[in-house]
């Protein structure tokens, strides 16, 4: 049998886990008022942010998982957010993954995982996971001026430049870092102010935000590695939540994982990170960029494309 393939007994001998996070590009309140972009944000359990929700769904109902987590931005709208939980017949939880790291990350996560209460703030700010100073590239700094207002700020200044002012914002070392976003290029990624001096956080630093090791976006240019990471999970979150839905399952037990979206494979590195040996990992993604990070790093992992797939009428994970 090809590897990439698992009939419907298979599914009975094994554990089976259901992971992923639709887009939230149609849902988040970022979209609200935003006249640089023509996408539209959703309200209504319709369009095209419900319909990749549904992709999910469909795997869900179809996979019969022992566990599953769907996650996505708490921003969403009400009737959005009470309509997943009827479909997915549990209560969401609120997780921010500031208490595991240096940056905000407020979360809805649906699982049917019963979690314990969230454990207390780790206390990491940004001062602790930038790099120190020579290890940092001029290119990430600015050359323009900007305007200071003061220590007891988040936002300790504002940087000198043309467009958006929340583009411009720059960060104060000792406090957290706002959410981390798709951030291609220009002048849109986080900032800071050390030493006297405004900078982009770098990639590595974008890692740390969202708990993965130094380097694990490296293959792909900056503006694919701030993208890759702005789209994906805090890891310890989400590791939080897999200690308790799988303990006392042993480290060699083969885990079977669908992952809906999967970006840049975070899933499978919270799985190895946990210890898990005997892992089978189904990636549904079509981004190249964030497949090509998923891939370096953990090269078992099973590429299956389109999400779409799982509305055919014969689909089977990885057929």
């Amino acid at each position: 049998m090809p590897a990439a393939f698992l009939t419907r007994k298979d599914y009975d001998e094994m554990i089976k886990l259901l992971i992923g996070g639709s887009p939230c590009t149609y849902w988040s309140i970022c979209r609200a008022g935003n006249t640089q972009t023509d996408i539209t944000r959703e309200t209504t359990a319709e369009g095209i942010g419900w319909e990749l929700f549904k992709n999910y769904l469909i795997a869900k109902e179809k996979f019969k998982p022992d566990i599953f987590i769907y996650e996505n931005v708490s921003s969403m709208s009400k009737d959005i957010k009470e309509q997943i939980t009827v479909n997915l017949e549990v209560e969401p939880a609120e997780i921010n993954g500031a208490l595991f790291s240096a940056a905000e990350r407020a979360r809805l996560f649906w699982t049917n995982i019963q979690l314990a209460e969230l454990p207390p703030d780790r206390g990491l700010v940004l001062k602790d996971i930038l790099l120190p100073v020579e290890q940092v590239e001029h290119k990430y700094y600015y050359d323009c001026g900007y305007t200071f207002h003061g220590w007891d700020k988040a936002v300790c200044a504002t940087l000198h430049i043309n467009g958006n002012d929340i583009l411009k914002r720059i960060s104060n070392p000792a406090f957290k870092c706002p959410t981390l976003t798709t951030c291609g290029g220009g002048n849109t990624q986080k900032k800071v102010l050390v030493d006297g001096r405004a900078r982009k956080l770098t990639p590595v630093e974008y890692e740390r935000c969202m708990t993965l090791p130094d380097g694990y976006t490296k293959m792909v240019a900056d503006s694919h590695r701030y993208n890759g990471l702005g789209n994906g999970w805090c890891a310890d979150a989400v590791i939080w939540q897999l200690e308790q839905g799988l303990s006392g399952v042993p480290l060699d037990e083969e885990i079977v994982v669908v992952s809906m979206y999967d970006g840049i494979g975070t899933g499978r590195f919270c799985l190895d990170k946990m210890g898990f040996a005997n892992v089978r990992y189904y990636s549904y993604e079509i981004d190249k960029h964030a497949i090509k990070i998923a891939n370096s790093n953990y090269p078992d992992i099973i590429q299956c494309g389109d999400a779409f797939q799982v509305r055919s009428d014969d689909w089977m994970v990885g057929e």
